[in-house]
């Protein structure tokens, strides 16, 4: 029986998801998929000689909750144009045992306001068009009927219900602006951004009943300070708001530059304010970047699944230049 209600209880949320206002999902290393964080990011690299840039990241979280990981996928890819950047962001979200998936695809473009010859100050804005698709099937769901006193829950067994599939497709739209202050001879090099997101505010109801996807802003601001040749640490605050929830993101990610190499080790923390602490560790070679991270739970979650929270890796790819 204890399968059961767990499996009633996610219909119930399921079916709650369908009216209520949504929230979009996290990722841990926010920085390894530029463009779902700020559109202004788009093919911008602050002065860096980048061709072009392939970033992706891959998450996986609550392992423990109904034996099926929630998960999301995301990748990009972008370039520049003089001063202008076009790129592509995807990202995929699967929700769990219900296997309850949304989808976005958003082309992406930015345009640098500060001329070329200003080497210190770069300030972008950026705007992104798209799809944003959510569904889901009754089929990967288990139900009483399912349920037999020899074997227990037997998804091969009819369900008895009639819960038609559903799929919703709608347009999106978001914004943003970033800036950044770029000198290698300065100890301090901060930057700021901030991004809307939703502008269009979907309707997300599967019944056709009206369901706005609430707006969602953020607002990043960082500084790399330089320590010295080999050292440089990054302290960073992310903060979100969507439908009155919010999120501050708050940590730190050192630099040390391997000697007479072009390898760069990474390690960093950071707190998600009130749900749980993330460490990371990677490598850098030149531009290109990998990483990995652990969150783990500090939530009242953990009173479930303990302090196993999700794992998550992330890379930006930019060609051996």
């Amino acid at each position: 029986m204890k399968y059961i209600t767990q499996h009633i209880i996610a219909v119930v949320c399921l079916m709650w998801t369908i009216n209520a206002a949504a929230q979009d999902f996290h990722f841990s290393q926010y920085d390894a998929l530029p463009m779902y964080y700020n559109p202004a990011l788009t093919g911008q690299y602050a002065n860096e000689k980048i061709p072009y840039r392939f970033s992706g990241t891959y998450r996986s979280q609550w392992q423990k909750l109904n034996g099926k990981p929630y998960s999301a996928i995301g990748a990009g890819y972008d370039m520049p144009f003089d001063r202008f950047g076009a790129g592509i962001v995807l990202i995929n979200h699967i929700s769990g045992a219900s296997n309850f998936d949304t989808f976005q695809a958003m082309a992406s473009g930015s345009y640098r306001i500060t001329d070329k010859s200003s080497k210190n100050h770069y300030l972008t804005v950026g705007a992104q068009v798209g799809i944003y698709q959510k569904k889901f099937s009754q089929r990967d769901l288990l139900f009483e009927n399912q349920y037999t006193a020899a074997t227990g829950l037997d998804p091969t067994l009819p369900n008895g219900e009639t819960l038609a599939d559903m799929s919703i497709l709608k347009f999106d739209a978001n914004m943003g602006v970033w800036y950044k202050f770029v000198d290698p001879n300065h100890r301090f090099n901060p930057s700021l951004g901030i991004s809307l997101y939703h502008l269009t505010q979907p309707n997300e109801s599967f019944t056709g009943e009206s369901s706005k996807l609430p707006m969602r802003w953020n607002a990043i601001f960082n500084t790399d300070i330089f320590i010295d040749q080999q050292w440089t640490v990054t302290p960073t605050v992310l903060f979100m708001e969507q439908a009155k929830a919010r999120e501050i993101n708050a940590g730190l990610i050192g630099a040390y530059k391997i000697s007479s190499t072009s390898y760069t080790v990474l390690a960093g923390a950071s707190v998600r304010v009130k749900d749980s602490v993330v460490m990371q560790l990677g490598m850098r070679h030149r531009n290109n970047t990998f990483r990995i991270s652990y969150d783990l739970v500090t939530s009242g979650l953990k009173n479930y699944s303990g302090t196993r929270g999700g794992f998550e890796m992330g890379f930006t790819y930019c060609g051996w230049n």
